[in-house]
């Protein structure tokens, strides 16, 4: 035994969330499923935590200090919209009789342990590397950075034994002693006994106010491993296999087949939807299409899917789970055969393998500020055209000392990530477009944000919305200017756009290389038109499809040329009836008669047609046009002004021609007392085609932010 010292700070840092036993009486928590091996969730002082149930134990991991930080016998009570259909509270919280937890340092020093405990400085860093499961277990990687520049592999693995909670270490090769800080337990509390079994190693305690059980492990050449069982009264063996519940298994959960969509629908544009399986809670935020046919999805719950049998002709689509217990994620890409999935706290690489049943997660990069709020979105991740992994995070509700909220982030040259633009506040869509795969980001309506945008993403430019450091603080309380986005929606057409996705294929009708977007509130998709003008990109909306089954949140094209929609709607309603939901869309081959492309020029609009039009759309009187613009200010949203900054109201714009090219395809609008940087509002009458039909869409916004030069 040493002899005992005065350990403050140890006391004063020690934070094991005791407030949280009995949290609130007016949300009731959600909890996982029995057998269900690891949960991501932010709990009090250690945001990026991973909880795994050992029995009725609770093993909760702080993946920034490398820290067991709390035990606990009972259930983790589950908050947010996620799973209680509530926005707050969101931080997890321990619900039972708390054990032990260890203080929020890192615990492993490569000096005999002293008084000086939190504040010496010639010691390791640790980062954290990622987790696995085989189905049975869960086993954390991270690594140590000596400062002698060796560095040192560890693998931990939480188990339970009749006797305590057993953590067994596996090092690689190591040329000098460490000291693993097991547990420290704080007047008060009940002082447990701690053993350890490996080669050479022992056990040092060190009786202070914060009593601490340091373990000793030897230099070692090869692979060591230590286990180290901190010991409980009572039985606890863990629960026979049975007990696990079938909303915790993993592979194959359930099969469905497409039905055509109730009700009227598009003659153009043929939608069905997926019935989902009632114990799935599939709420959609990424989808993306795995090389064999297959369609990887990732859920706000916090699940993984691999859909088989959606490319195959009236066959049952499988819905095979591949992981549960993920934190939030909000989108999902696939990259030679391994999936990425942007979690609130960490981009996350998970590499799976079906006939092993062993499933890798890797963290990419953590380097932002999570605070656990509930609206502390990462959303993304897509590859830039260097292939580099851009993500975009919400500002919304953020704070200034969290880095990198509202900003979005590329992953540098050396690997870790850096800041590309700032100014967003609900980033709930990043795509890329065009040939030179621009990445475009959209937002929503809100407090610095007049209505919903879609903005091109360029390095250095501020998007309207406070954010994080590293931008200035002192900007926080807003700024005079922004980066105008490249179109505006309407609030009249959209409240709540979300994800997006480019028509790269001829098969799916005449829009080819246009930009689908999606609604979540109005439950529809727009069509959106780009061009380039003056170097910047600008262009028109209009509106496209309706009636989804729940609120459009994302959109992507498969293989076979169709648009599948994922949808959702949890505490941010959508007027749409159901819960979640996936829907295909396919080209009929009946061509609608419609504006297919709308060109700025310097003296108006070029409108051209997917179909020859009567020369009676020539008269100028068909037109009704008409500019607005929005103000830029702290509250939420905006109205409308017209060019004398009358608030809701709108400015005349005279059509003083209207003249048709030879084929009647093309339409030249010139116009009289338009301005840029406004909101062009197009409305067509009388415009018919060859064959008789009317416009599918008569009305278009067309964002101008610069007239093209003559």
């Amino acid at each position: 035994m040493l002899p005992r010292l005065s350990i403050p700070l140890a006391v004063a840092i020690c934070a094991l969330p005791l407030a949280a036993l009995g949290q609130t009486d007016t949300v009731k928590p959600a909890h996982d499923p029995p057998g269900q091996l690891f949960r991501h969730a932010p709990m009090s002082k250690a945001t990026r935590s991973i909880i795994m149930p050992l029995s009725d134990i609770r093993f909760a991991f702080d993946t920034e200090n490398l820290r067991a930080h709390t035990v606990w016998r009972g259930k983790l009570d589950l908050y947010g919209p996620q799973h209680v259909n509530a926005k707050r509270p969101f931080i997890a919280q321990p619900n039972g009789e708390i054990l032990w937890g260890n203080p929020p340092t890192l615990p492993w020093r490569t000096n005999e342990p002293s008084g000086k405990f939190a504040l010496d400085y010639d010691q390791p860093t640790g980062k954290f590397i990622g987790s696995s499961t085989d189905g049975e277990s869960v086993t954390l990687r991270y690594a140590l950075e000596l400062p002698s520049g060796e560095s040192v592999s560890v693998q931990l693995q939480p188990t339970i034994s009749s006797g305590g909670v057993r953590r067994t270490l596996t090092l690689s090769q190591c040329r000098r002693p460490l000291f693993f800080l097991a547990n420290s337990f704080v007047d008060g509390d009940a002082k447990l006994n701690v053993t350890v079994h490996g080669s050479g190693v022992s056990v040092r305690v060190i009786d202070t106010i914060a009593e601490q059980h340091w373990v000793l492990i030897p230099p070692h050449d090869g692979e060591v491993t230590v286990i180290i069982t901190t010991h409980h009264d009572g039985d606890l063996t863990a629960s026979p296999r049975s007990a696990a519940s079938p909303l915790a298994k993993l592979g194959e959960v359930g099969q469905s087949e497409f039905k055509p969509r109730a009700g009227p629908g598009s003659a153009h544009y043929k939608t069905e939807y997926l019935p989902l399986p009632p114990e799935l809670d599939l709420l959609i935020t990424g989808m993306d299409w795995i090389g064999d046919g297959r369609l990887a999805v990732c859920t706000w719950p916090g699940e993984v899917y691999l859909l088989d049998g959606l490319l195959d002709k009236g066959g049952p689509v499988t819905f095979n789970r591949l992981a549960k217990g993920l934190n939030e994620p909000m989108g999902l890409l696939v990259r030679n055969g391994r999936l990425y999935v942007s979690q609130k706290p960490e981009l996350t690489e998970i590499a799976f393998g079906e006939k092993n049943d062993l499933t890798e997660f890797t963290r990419v990069s953590a380097e932002w500020g999570y605070s656990g709020h509930y609206n502390a979105f990462s959303y993304g991740p897509v590859l830039d055209r260097d292939g580099r992994f851009v993500l975009a995070n919400a500002g919304h509700s953020g704070r200034w000392d969290m880095t990198f909220m509202g900003w979005a982030i590329r992953q540098g040259s050396n690997g870790t990530m850096e800041g590309i633009a700032s100014g967003f506040r609900e980033p709930n869509g990043i795509g890329v477009f065009g040939p030179e795969h621009d990445v475009f980001v959209t937002d929503n309506q809100g407090q610095w944000t007049a209505a919903c945008e879609l903005n091109h993403l360029r390095s250095g430019k501020y998007f309207g919305h406070p954010s994080s450091a590293p931008d200035q603080k002192e900007l926080y309380n807003g700024r005079e200017t922004f980066t105008p986005p490249a179109v505006w929606f309407p609030y009249t057409l959209a409240r709540s756009i979300s994800g997006m996705a480019e028509i790269q294929d001829d098969r799916f009708g005449p829009f080819k290389s246009q930009l689908l977007v999606g609604d979540f509130q109005n439950a529809l998709v727009t069509r959106v038109f780009l061009e380039k003008v003056n170097g910047e990109y600008q262009g028109a909306v209009f509106p496209f499809l309706t009636g989804f089954r729940s609120g459009v949140n994302r959109l992507n094209f498969g293989p076979d040329g169709n648009l599948y929609v994922g949808g959702l709607q949890r505490t941010w309603a959508s007027i749409a009836p159901d819960p979640a939901s996936l829907e295909r869309v396919t080209f009929t081959g009946n061509t609608p008669f419609s504006i297919r492309k709308t060109e700025a020029e310097a003296s108006g609009f070029l409108l051209t047609f997917t179909e020859p039009v009567k020369p009676s759309a020539s008269d100028p009187g068909n037109f009704d046009v008409s500019q607005f613009r929005y103000t830029y200010h702290p509250g939420y949203g905006s109205p409308r002004f017209n060019h004398a900054g009358q608030k809701g109201s709108q400015t005349p714009i005279e059509v003083t021609n209207a003249a048709l090219s030879t084929n009647r395809l093309e339409l030249r609008l010139t116009l009289s007392g338009w301005k840029e940087g406004h909101v062009t509002q197009v409305r067509c009458f009388d415009v018919i085609s060859e064959a008789g039909k009317a416009l599918w869409h008569d009305t278009f916004h067309y964002t101008l932010n610069d007239i093209p030069k003559p």
